[in-house]
């Protein structure tokens, strides 16, 4: 997702997932997305909405790495610390 959101790859992140509009649920990071709300139970398993939770729950630190070598680091010291 990192890599999405930042367009280091060149795939338009438009077509998996959408930018929060709301202001009440910009706690946390500046690049908040939308949850969508599953109707079938096969969509509720695919990457782009699994993986979106996750995304939001990440500090701002986290988000605005320069890199991604950098952003694994973050990434890893985050989820150590919140795994203790």
């Amino acid at each position: 997702m990192y890599k999405f959101l930042t367009e280091k790859e060149k795939v338009d992140y438009r077509q998996f997932f959408q930018p929060a509009t709301t202001h009440y649920s910009m706690r946390g990071h500046s690049m908040k997305l939308y949850v969508e709300r599953c109707r079938l139970n096969c969509r509720k398993y695919f990457f782009s909405h699994r993986s979106v939770t996750y995304w939001n729950d990440l500090p701002q630190d986290v988000v605005d790495a320069p890199s991604v070598n950098a952003f694994k680091n973050r990434l890893g010291k985050t989820w150590a610390y919140v795994s203790t």
